[in-house]
């Protein structure tokens, strides 16, 4: 069985995690960074907790269970977020398409363009 300390910090965390995939799902970009700045603090709180070494072979083998679920769902949430930020790159390259540009573009100068005739030999000869 976990320790009191471990089972509240787990917990918090799982918390975060629930707050997070809220955040995504509304969209809204304050809560979203208030949201993942408490999760990343109660992330480092835990990894520098000191009754995580202490468990025992039970108490282990839950905590990595428990870890690895919060794992997984942060996972989840990321592949989510790189949805979402395709969804608003399209919408933005949608709405103003000048912010594209093209990597090999017309150039301005003759050595960055497509061949063309000089006009110096139209007539070659062997």
């Amino acid at each position: 069985m976990l320790s009191a300390e471990i089972e509240k910090q787990l917990s918090g965390i799982e918390q975060q995690c629930e707050a997070l995939a809220v955040a995504i799902d509304n969209g809204d970009p304050v809560s979203l960074e208030a949201v993942s700045t408490h999760l990343r603090q109660a992330a480092v709180d835990l990894s520098r907790s000191q009754g995580v070494s202490a468990l025992d072979a039970q108490a282990v083998q839950e905590f990595k269970t428990r870890l690895q679920k919060i794992a997984g769902s942060v996972g989840i949430q990321r592949g989510g977020l790189a949805r979402h930020a395709a969804v608003v790159e399209r919408g933005l390259h949608a709405m103003v398409p000048a912010t594209r540009e093209s990597t090999y573009g017309q150039a301005a100068g003759p050595y960055g363009s497509a061949t063309r005739q000089s006009g110096a030999f139209k007539l070659l000869s062997a």
